[in-house]
């Protein structure tokens, strides 16, 4: 199996007066998460479904860990962002401020669900360093 990178893109979108209308991504179900304020998160990889997730309100750090590094992506309500992570890419939100975040996830199922991917994933060893670094910014 091939694994795909992930793709950042701008959300298509419009304001109409206090509202915001997001163009829909073609997904099977679509999921409002809160993160809570913490600079520690777990790192989680799904191996049937592809996230595409956007902050809806406040700002967050999003943790990919691909070809044994691990990249920081922040993401915000102020420049509306999609991250699309395909299945088998391990990932984390920390949200390093003092309010909860809001963000939508556009799922998209590739099939069952499996338990394992809403478990904590360990820190491979050779990366708790770097890993550590990170959740310290």
């Amino acid at each position: 199996m091939q694994v795909q990178n992930i793709e950042i893109f701008q959300c298509t979108s419009h304001d109409s007066g206090t509202a915001f209308f997001s163009d829909p991504l073609l997904c099977d179900e679509t999921l409002i998460a809160e993160v809570k304020p913490s600079l520690h998160s777990d790192l989680y990889c799904h191996r049937n479904q592809t996230d595409q997730l956007m902050v809806l309100r406040g700002s967050l750090d999003l943790m990919i860990l691909q070809n044994k590094t691990f990249k920081c992506i922040h993401l915000c309500d102020s420049e509306r962002l999609w991250v699309r992570i395909p299945p088998f890419i391990p990932h984390a939100a920390i949200n390093r401020t003092s309010e909860s975040v809001m963000l939508v996830n556009a799922v998209r199922r590739h099939g069952p669900v499996d338990s394992r991917d809403y478990k904590p994933r360990p820190i491979p060893n050779l990366l708790k360093q770097e890993w550590h670094r990170l959740q310290a910014l």
